[in-house]
């Protein structure tokens, strides 16, 4: 099988990493607490040249304490693309503050030109989406902040060493945010960095951080365990064994689930403002080791299918040099025929994001997102197939899931 997302990091070495923490019981004790974090905080501050950097469980924990050092508070409003995920609306909604909508670009992300209509006295910050590792439009949206004295925040979940114009993103605005999430371009399953340059930040974030509870034990167990269990299940999965072994993994809560039903419906769960365990740091210190070597190869696949598609659909606002591509994104006007399609030649395509606010069932009402707002967005959502790029495809598994894209379109 091909897979777009099911952890497309997942390594051997990984996966012994994580059994040696579940196996080894002198390992146990320092399951949540021990050096590793701070290591990874160590070798992040390098990676970016940046004074500050700070770890939490997650990219959504990471957002929402960026807000609150930002001061972001009840009655303020924080502007944020559509086409965009539902904990990305958490993050906002629970500092009190209202998230206001924008419109994006043919890139899939923040239409810079419709950014400044939505700019009023209320709004305090931008949140900048580099979605797919395609970077946002930086230079207008920086220099709109500036003339209105917003605040940034460079969502980088999906874009960890992309650039533009030479520049790692996250280090164009006062904070840059990081998810090491399971479908990441770095993952330790669960995690997630802030970084900042400004000292006045630093010591707010540094502050936040020091008041995290521990992640509990049984929670860091099942992020460990979704470590064997997808290795395993992914290997097997062409003969319907490895199918079962993942349904009956989550459907027995052995592993995580990546969105929690309360997350959809905009409450927070057990797991959230949380530490970023010891365990889950030593997987993310060994994959920051060879961030750029993934990275280099996310590139040449993304390369391969520009050359071989008969179209692009994934615009980056410049070429295509300095993009990470965590996915590949095509749209086309019958997206599900095309994934049914490569589904019966062994390949399992994306569909990053299907909704405006994804996952689809998502409460969308509790994301005061009002239908027919943002058009383009909408429009692409219904439209868009994401191509995998990770580590374990290769150029014949490229050549051939371009030559079935071309032959779709042929038809």
């Amino acid at each position: 099988m091909i897979f777009t997302g099911f952890s497309p990091n997942l390594t051997g070495r990984d996966t012994l990493i994580a059994l040696s923490w579940l196996l080894f019981p002198w390992k146990w004790r320092s399951l949540s607490r021990g050096d590793n974090p701070r290591k990874a905080e160590d070798e992040l501050k390098k990676y970016f040249g940046f004074k500050s950097a700070y770890t939490f469980d997650s990219g959504r924990t990471a957002l929402y304490f960026a807000l609150k050092a930002l001061g972001i508070k009840e009655g303020d409003e924080v502007i944020v693309q559509a086409y965009t995920c539902v904990v990305v609306v958490n993050a906002i909604r629970w500092t009190g503050a209202q998230p206001v909508y924008v419109d994006i670009a043919d890139d899939f992300n923040m239409d810079a030109r419709e950014l400044e209509k939505k700019i009023t006295d209320k709004v305090k910050a931008v949140i900048v989406q580099h979605t797919y590792g395609l970077p946002a439009d930086l230079e207008l949206i920086m220099r709109l902040a500036k003339k209105h004295g917003l605040k940034i925040i460079e969502d980088c979940a999906h874009s960890f060493g992309a650039k533009h114009d030479g520049k790692l993103t996250g280090t164009f605005g006062d904070i840059g945010m990081f998810s090491f999430g399971s479908d990441k371009i770095l993952s330790c399953i669960r995690g997630g960095a802030l970084i900042t340059n400004n000292d006045n930040l630093g010591e707010a974030l540094k502050d936040c951080q020091a008041g995290l509870k521990p992640m509990p034990g049984k929670i860091i167990i099942q992020h460990l365990l979704h470590y064997p269990v997808f290795y395993i299940g992914k290997a097997l999965y062409g003969i319907i064994i490895g199918k079962a072994i993942l349904a009956l993994a989550k459907k027995l809560n052995v592993i995580n689930k990546i969105i929690t039903p309360e997350e959809k419906a905009g409450k927070k769960d057990q797991a959230f403002g949380r530490a970023l365990p010891n365990a889950l740091s030593a997987i993310l210190l060994n994959q920051l080791k060879e961030v750029d070597k993934i990275n280099e190869k996310r590139k040449k696949i993304a390369g391969y299918y520009s050359l071989k598609l008969a179209i692009v659909s994934g615009k980056p606002a410049r070429g295509t040099d300095e993009c990470i591509f965590l996915r590949y994104p095509i749209l086309l006007d019958n997206p599900k025929e095309l994934m049914r399609a490569a589904k019966n030649k062994n390949i399992l395509l994306g569909d990053w994001y299907n909704s405006v606010i994804a996952p689809r069932d998502s409460v969308l009402a509790e994301t005061g997102y009002i239908k027919g707002s943002c058009p383009r967005a909408e429009r692409m959502a219904e439209r868009i197939v994401n191509l995998p790029t990770g580590r374990g495809v290769d150029k014949s598994q490229a050549d051939k899931i371009a030559k079935l894209v071309n032959s779709f379109l042929e038809k």
